[in-house]
């Protein structure tokens, strides 16, 4: 998928760990989901192994320059910060805790504790100017490794 070099791309992860069917989930979603307007979602049953419970989402998000200003305007820090500080307070997260990578063109938005977390179980926040956080090449990424050193 393709991004604007001025767009912010964020991947939301959601967990609502509470609900016992999909159904719960989806409609708690609903609104989020509906004023996101992501251009990719993935929704699914926690593993009973796993760390989390109840329920799973994963939202990409495109967050456009702001109507009104001009590609290009202010600098791509300026602008992923208040693009993902706006997104963080529609999760109900605080925007302080936004960790921005060196280049300064994305960064990271972690819920530490579960006290913090949002009414709609947000949890993790990755956004990137202009690609897709976890596909930065923006080619189809194939993980075969289970992941096990990063538990």
């Amino acid at each position: 998928m393709r991004f604007s070099p001025d767009d912010v791309v964020c991947r939301v992860a959601l967990n609502l760990g509470s609900v016992r069917t999909a159904e719960e989930a989806l409609r708690a979603w609903l609104p989020l989901v509906s004023e996101l307007r992501p251009v990719s979602t993935q929704f699914e049953e926690a593993g009973p192994d796993g760390l989390r419970r109840g329920y799973l989402a994963d939202l990409l998000v495109v967050l456009p320059p702001p109507a009104g200003t001009t590609a290009g305007g202010g600098t791509a820090h300026d602008r992923l910060l208040a693009q993902v500080g706006d997104l963080a307070r529609r999760l109900g997260l605080d925007p302080a805790a936004f960790e921005v990578d060196e280049d300064g063109l994305g960064g990271v938005l972690n819920v530490k504790d579960a006290q913090d977390a949002s009414p709609y179980g947000a949890y993790l926040v990755l956004a990137l100017t202009g690609a897709d956080p976890l596909n930065p090449e923006g080619q189809q990424a194939d993980y075969d490794d289970p992941g096990e050193d990063l538990l």
